[in-house]
């Protein structure tokens, strides 16, 4: 289990510090901390929290993968779950759990997370929170999780050009995963874009003891604002994916056209030379063409002048085209 902890000074930066045991008096004492939890063992975790008294059951079950995103507001304790992806590409979701006291915060992943990593990292350097309170913390990570989304989707965006250029120039050189993945990722995108939208819808209007937002109501809404857009945009790049499908499609069709058409045109010539073959192929005793010296060659030279004459005719009418 990876623990980090961090203050929030009164000019609104983030500072790393020793790591501490949770205590009751993160409920009420005036200093505005963040204790990041990575890759939790269920003991180390329970016992780290355990002066909190949060259920263990509950923190477990809220840490499994593949669920939506949830709100739970308890007696001074606010908890938010939210399902991001720990990768651009990555097929399943992972969630962090945010834990909200009043002046605290716990946040709690199995897996590294680049918007975490980044914020805990750099954030002493280069951010300045909107205000010295860890509402203002909890605005700068989901904005950092919805930057995270937005950049995965600029990915599928490249993706979905690289693959319709290809399409255009060498359309057998596509495979159907490469489709199906990119489909798969932007639907993944889009459904952390929902619960990204559905946490920040939330917290604009919440109003609770263990969670202060009034003073970030105003850059939610314009985070709002900004999910919005981004989904207008997820549901353009999902048209255009789904048009490059059809015309994958369509490409498929049309080279198992030509393969057909190949096909018709071998039947169409060799249909005569079979039946030629099939007649003097036949055991009869008198057939007068048998006793001809030359007979032989000259069935030959007529069968290739009949296949040549079919297939100069179908090339004129343009069946090679």
């Amino acid at each position: 289990m990876k623990t980090r902890s961090f203050q929030i000074t009164a000019e609104g930066q983030v500072v790393e510090v020793p790591v501490e045991a949770g205590s009751p008096a993160w409920f009420e004492d005036p200093v505005h901390r963040w204790l990041d939890i990575e890759a939790p063992e269920e003991d180390q975790l329970n016992a780290l929290l355990e002066p909190l008294k949060i259920d263990p059951e509950m923190l477990k079950a809220r840490l499994e993968p593949g669920s939506s995103g949830f709100f739970e507001i308890l007696d001074n304790l606010l908890f938010i779950r939210i399902p991001t992806q720990d990768t651009p590409s990555a097929i399943e979701f992972t969630n962090i759990l945010l834990l909200c006291l009043p002046t605290t915060l716990v946040t709690i992943h199995r897996e590294p997370l680049p918007a975490i990593s980044d914020l805990a990292s750099h954030s002493a350097r280069r951010v300045r929170l909107k205000s010295a309170t860890t509402s203002a913390l909890v605005y700068q990570l989901i904005f950092r999780l919805v930057a995270e989304n937005f950049f995965a989707f600029g990915a599928c965006r490249q993706k979905q050009e690289a693959l319709s250029k290809r399409m255009i120039e060498e359309s057998g050189s596509i495979e159907p995963e490469d489709i199906f993945t990119l489909r798969r990722q932007i639907t993944n995108i889009g459904d952390a874009n929902e619960d990204h939208a559905f946490c920040v819808d939330v917290l604009q209007k919440l109003e609770s003891t263990s969670f202060d937002a009034r003073e970030q109501r105003e850059h939610f809404k314009e985070l709002d604002r900004s999910l919005e857009r981004h989904q207008r945009s997820m549901d353009r790049l999902e048209e255009n994916v789904k048009d490059l499908h059809q015309q994958f499609l369509l490409a498929i069709q049309d080279r198992t056209g030509n393969r057909l058409k190949v096909l018709t045109i071998l039947s169409a010539v060799f249909l005569p030379l079979t039946l030629i073959a099939g007649i003097y192929g036949m055991n009869f005793e008198h057939m007068p063409e048998l006793g001809v010296r030359h007979g032989y060659y000259v069935v030959l030279g007529f069968m290739v002048l009949v296949a040549t004459g079919m297939l100069g005719f179908f090339y004129k009418k343009g069946w090679f085209d």
